[in-house]
């Protein structure tokens, strides 16, 4: 080997290394130990919201205003699930939501060559989260080809049901091209995923998110007899197999809080 192609080989042995060193690893938040007080809830409030990364829909606002602002609107949730999280913000989002002490934070993150962009979807509850999972359901096709995955928690919520299998998602946007093929392809996975879990029909299984398709796509993909009872708003919904005593949205795109409304549920653990 002469000097020029050792110089060649070592120059980009060198790059590789550089490269590889500037890769980390996304920040991830496991749910901690379950050893908090397990309490009996006749009933509990949920919502789903995509944060659209902290801003308005124009990039009004900024984070930490927006979420508190939101956090002014909601009556008394005992879980939140969010999405569009980025990772780097996610002790801002922490700190908003103090008084939730049992999180479950992973990312999203782009997979287009040469682009770094990462996002997240967390779950923040009131009650300790027993178990939790994982599953990466599909990359998009096409843009920054973000990663897709969707949580899994399973919590003690006694009385009638015992547990709530709580899954969340952030469904694959794909501009809608094909009559929405790669976006109804991803929640069909979804839904998958959530029959694989083989969750016992006597406790309480509630599916959640940003699922990017319309309520009556999303009808025509899940078993409605087994989630009768359900609240939606544009691409954003809450589906349950347990009564949903009341239901609604928050105004946070009126607000220009996020391009999407919260939807929130009281869901029945009691006498249904």
């Amino acid at each position: 080997m002469n000097f020029t192609r050792l110089s060649i080989l070592l120059a980009l042995l060198s790059f590789a290394l550089l490269f590889s060193g500037c890769e980390k690893e996304p920040l991830t938040e496991f749910p901690m130990d379950a050893d908090g007080t397990l309490t009996d809830v006749a009933d509990f409030r949920i919502v789903s919201y995509n944060i659209h990364g902290g801003t308005g829909p124009n990039g009004e606002g900024n984070l930490t205003d927006n979420l508190t602002a939101f956090r002014g609107m909601l009556q008394g949730e005992s879980i939140i699930c969010l999405q569009e999280v980025v990772p780097d913000c996610w002790n801002q989002v922490k700190a908003v939501f103090s008084d939730y002490p049992y999180r479950y934070f992973l990312p999203q993150t782009s997979t287009k060559f040469g682009t770094h962009k990462e996002g997240g979807n967390a779950i923040l509850s009131k009650f300790p989260i027993q178990a939790y999972d994982q599953q990466l359901i599909q990359t998009d096709p096409e843009g920054d080809k973000w990663e897709r995955k969707a949580q899994y928690v399973r919590i003690y919520i006694g009385k009638d049901n015992q547990y709530l299998n709580l899954f969340h998602y952030h469904n694959t946007y794909n501009w809608h091209n094909d009559n929405s093929a790669s976006e109804r392809a991803g929640f069909e996975k979804f839904v998958a995923f959530v029959t694989s879990m083989n969750i016992d029909t006597a406790e309480m299984t509630v599916q959640m998110g940003d699922f990017n398709i319309s309520q009556s796509q999303v009808n025509a993909i899940i078993a409605t007899d087994d989630f009768p009872y359900s609240q939606s708003s544009w691409v954003d919904h809450i589906y349950s197999n347990r009564v949903l005593l009341t239901k609604g949205e928050y105004d946070t795109f009126g607000n220009l809080l996020s391009d999407h409304n919260a939807v929130w549920a009281v869901v029945c653990n009691e006498g249904c």
